[in-house]
């Protein structure tokens, strides 16, 4: 295949659109400047211990917590930016304690 026969080639998939490629590197850098990703990787090596601790699979764990399987891969990166529901979600799935709060 020629340089130009590539270039063709590749030129059918070209759109006018611009890629969105980066948006995954931009919530990351987004995350770091606002401080929430240290804590989502906290949390998602809690609840991979946890999960160890009890024999439990991706699958498994989303069952209990009625989520899809790729959810909580996405959790178990440590990348996503968790709400408060979902939080509670997995300290009720898991029996544990994720976040620790005291009320005066």
């Amino acid at each position: 295949m020629t340089i130009e026969e590539a270039v063709a080639r590749l030129s059918r998939y070209q759109t006018e659109e611009p890629s969105d490629w980066r948006v995954g590197e931009d919530k990351i850098r987004y995350a770091k400047r606002n401080g929430w990703l240290q804590y989502s990787r906290k949390i998602a090596i809690k609840v991979a211990m946890a999960m160890k601790q009890q024999g439990l699979s991706r699958q498994d764990l989303a069952y209990r917590m009625g989520c899809s399987p790729q959810y909580v891969s996405r959790l178990l990166k440590g990348e996503e930016d968790l709400s408060l529901e979902t939080i509670c979600k997995l300290e009720d799935a898991l029996n544990i304690a994720i976040l620790q709060y005291e009320f005066a």
